[in-house]
């Protein structure tokens, strides 16, 4: 699901439960919103209209953007701006259209959004404030969660893309190394490496490497095993296991241990050693 679908569903769901709100609290809608003696003893219709932006206000603005070790001071200002201004704007108003209600006890009344019963000020502020960071922990979690791992393959070392050899140059390349090993029997060397290899063939190490890995799609390894299990096999035939065991003839094949021995023969003939014998 995209961010635009969840941002849509989230949408929904919130006009969804303020209509519920709405159908379902105790309010007359009827009566005058600001004479308390027509009206029974319900929330002021002002109080419950007002509480969703005072909701938003805190949860949607002050919190993200000023709630903060270097924006604390901006985001008390918002505080009293979005929940102790509406108040005062209301008293004021009520005092001054009714020479009969005074500011400071409309400000103390039951419809008061600060000190009314419910308080509309602590109910607003405890409720987006949990549902602010409900939507940071089980939202945002995610997407930091998500740019974490991307970041991370960002910053895994890629290797170069190393593209193979042309065809004639690796034909050539190919050739001479064959030519060089069967000639010199450079695999009957236990401690054979790459490097001294290439020295051999009088190439660079990293173009031996490309021809092995990308050319003949095989290893270095593997590619030199594939010469001591040759020359193991053509010992079988000469006989040779009658004056050496299995391991010995191995041995002089330019295998460094038994296990070494025993798992190329099987990778490259899909057998043991014992197994090709019988």
């Amino acid at each position: 699901m995209n961010s635009a679908s969840r941002k849509n569903i989230e949408a929904i769901v919130h006009v969804l439960f303020w209509l519920f709100i709405f159908s379902a609290v105790n309010v007359d809608w009827n009566s005058d919103w600001f004479d308390k003696t027509i009206r029974t003893n319900t929330p002021p219709p002002l109080s419950v209209l007002i509480f969703p932006f005072i909701f938003y206000a805190h949860s949607l603005w002050a919190i993200p953007k000023f709630l903060n070790r270097s924006k604390w001071k901006t985001y008390i200002l918002s505080f009293l701006l979005i929940f102790i201004f509406p108040e005062i704007i209301r008293s004021g108003l009520l005092d001054f259209n009714d020479p009969a209600i005074t500011f400071r006890e409309e400000f103390r009344s039951r419809d008061s959004l600060i000190l009314g019963q419910p308080s509309v000020l602590w109910m607003a502020f405890t409720l987006s404030a949990a549902y602010r960071f409900t939507k940071d922990w089980f939202v945002k979690q995610y997407h930091i969660e998500h740019l974490g791992n991307q970041l991370s393959e960002l910053l895994k070392p890629k290797s170069p893309v190393i593209q193979p050899l042309n065809e004639v140059e690796a034909s050539d390349l190919q050739q001479k190394l064959e030519i060089t090993l069967r000639e010199n029997k450079l695999y009957l060397n236990q401690e054979l490496s790459l490097a001294e290899l290439a020295q051999q063939v009088d190439t660079s190490d990293k173009k031996l490497s490309t021809l092995l890995n990308q050319n003949l799609r095989t290893n270095f390894y593997d590619y030199i095993n594939s010469f001591r299990i040759a020359t193991f096999k053509q010992g079988v035939i000469e006989g040779k296991l009658s004056n050496l065991s299995i391991v010995g003839l191995a041995f002089q094949c330019g295998f460094k241990s038994k296990s070494s021995f025993y798992r190329a023969f099987k990778k490259e003939t899909g057998m043991s050693p014992s197994q090709f014998i019988k």
